[in-house]
């Protein structure tokens, strides 16, 4: 399969805002989507020269890398594979630790997780061929949702995580030689469909944010388990289960918002282990389908804490089934107390940075992408840091075939 290299001199579209991110530049790269359980779906790195790479799946089934280079002011994007056109192939980016790139990604339910490497350190120009890796745990439903990270502790050891063939939560690891081991359960609810948020120090530790079943068929609530030193964790250190020896029941893990008490459903959408050693989480609840309300909960120690940041409006997907498909929100990976979200108003979705230095219980926040009839939704933020504060898709987000949205980035000055 050849590679197609697009290359812009300069950016498609500028749009300056106000408030805490002055003179920052909205950037519309190219028509795209993605889903928001698959990541990093963007990394910065600064060897050998400084620069973000974002991992797309076109409207025409494309699975995408694009590059930003701030230093030479170049946005360029290489194709590197084709799945059918929905959003849940997108690819997501392991940076290896020589700073040559590896994307992965598969079918929706797809029969294997494909993966090619660059053969150049942070040049997407020139890739390796696609290799693949299969599965031998029983089920119909194959992979979707790929999630890499490398642990540098355990030698460069990669954890590859993905959604599997009987909907529960899959894994194998690879040696620094890249040799891939047999695939493992890691969380399973019978007849239900857990869904899992990762991130990782990159050194020791795993984080995952994680639900018991999707929130349109099951009440759904919100748990956390941490992998470290052999052991999946509470994020107090609580014992839960030896890695590899067999898969958890998400009650197994620490118990974040509580479903049963409250009588109302919701989905995960982001997790951060920061800087201070408390984990993060950002969630969604569903009162009603028209109601959702985003969350903000942090470990502070002893205990979780959630508190509530703000209704979002409905689903950005009206019409279909997707009735919980909120506006979205993630976490600054490198700042936990940063978070951007996408809100309901009136003319559409606003993107809004939200910020709190106090664990949640206030923010300070401004709209950076102001509603203007098109939804500004699913905001992602670079993993390693950068100059591109945020990532969104912005058009109009019908279903995760039938998306009509664009990828683009606030970068600044």
């Amino acid at each position: 399969m050849g590679n197609r290299l697009i290359v812009w001199a300069g950016v498609a579209l500028v749009s300056a805002f106000g408030g805490a991110v002055a003179n920052a530049r909205m950037v519309v790269w190219a028509h795209g989507g993605w889903s928001w359980f698959g990541d990093p779906r963007a990394v910065y790195i600064q060897s050998p020269q400084p620069a973000t790479f974002v991992g797309w799946i076109g409207w025409n089934g494309d699975i995408t890398v694009g590059e930003y280079s701030p230093d030479f002011g170049v946005m360029r994007s290489v194709v590197i594979g084709h799945e059918y056109h929905d959003d849940h192939s997108v690819p997501s980016i392991l940076v290896e630790p020589n700073d040559t790139l590896t994307a992965f990604w598969s079918g929706h339910n797809g029969k294997r997780m494909d993966y090619r490497t660059t053969l150049l350190p942070g040049n997407i120009t020139q890739w390796g061929p696609v290799s693949y890796i299969r599965a031998s745990i029983p089920g119909i439903n194959g992979f979707t949702y790929p999630n890499p990270m490398i642990l540098s502790a355990e030698a460069d050891t990669t954890y590859l995580f993905w959604r599997g063939a009987n909907y529960s939560q899959d894994y194998e690891t690879r040696t620094s030689a890249g040799v891939w081991s047999a695939a493992n359960e890691l969380i399973v609810q019978p007849g239900q469909r857990p869904y899992v948020k990762y991130d990782s120090n990159g050194i020791d530790t795993i984080a995952m944010a994680f639900t018991n079943g999707h929130p349109r068929n099951v009440l759904t609530s919100i748990y956390f388990a941490e992998y470290r030193d052999g052991w999946l964790r509470g994020a107090g250190g609580r014992l839960i289960k030896r890695m590899g020896t067999g898969p958890i029941r998400p009650d197994r893990g620490d118990l974040v918002y509580d479903a049963g008490k409250t009588k109302v459903p919701s989905w995960v959408w982001d997790v951060a282990l920061g800087t201070s050693g408390h984990p993060v989480i950002v969630y969604a609840t569903f009162p009603t389908h028209a109601r959702h309300e985003y969350w903000y909960a942090q470990w502070t120690g002893t205990r979780w804490v959630s508190h509530f940041m703000t209704k979002a409006g409905g689903s950005i997907s009206p019409g279909g089934v997707e009735y919980e498909y909120s506006g979205g929100i993630a976490l600054d990976h490198s700042d936990p107390g940063i978070v951007y979200l996408s809100r309901e108003v009136k003319g559409g979705w606003d993107l809004e940075q939200w910020v709190t230095d106090n664990g949640g219980r206030t923010f300070s926040h401004h709209v950076v992408v102001p509603a203007d009839g098109l939804q500004n939704v699913r905001p992602v933020v670079p993993r390693g840091g950068g100059p591109i504060q945020v990532l969104f898709l912005r058009g109009e987000y019908r279903t995760y075939t039938t998306y009509r949205t664009s990828i683009a980035f606030l970068t600044g000055p």
